[in-house]
């Protein structure tokens, strides 16, 4: 079933960039908008650096990714901060890492 799986995401999957702890992985992922209207998705939030756009993604990346809480993933020039990052698991082995992502994170435009 993993094997089925990493080529699913192989295949089918979009070309991303993982920054983790200052360490950058090209991979492929799975990588959604979350269309729900969660009060998530529908509520402004700020944060010391101006708004947060609404809305949030999902993403199914490979097991292997160490993906964590306020670790960047880019994706078509878009830069998206990782809000939550659980691993899949079967019989105790990792299937994939499924998580939910914030648009941010890029460079800031004000200092250019």
């Amino acid at each position: 079933m993993k094997q089925r799986i990493r080529q699913l995401i192989e295949d089918y999957g979009s070309d991303a960039v993982i920054t983790c702890d200052g360490t950058v992985t090209n991979t492929r992922i799975f990588f959604q908008l979350v269309t729900s209207k969660s009060w998530q998705n529908m509520e402004r939030m700020f944060c010391s650096g101006g708004e947060i756009p609404r809305g949030q993604f999902l993403f199914i990346a490979p097991p292997e990714i160490g993906l964590r809480r306020a670790d960047l993933v880019t994706i078509d020039e878009r830069t998206f901060i990782v809000r939550r990052a659980d691993a899949i698991l079967f019989r105790n082995e990792r299937l994939f890492i499924w998580g939910l992502c914030v648009e941010g994170g890029g460079p800031d435009p004000w200092s250019n």
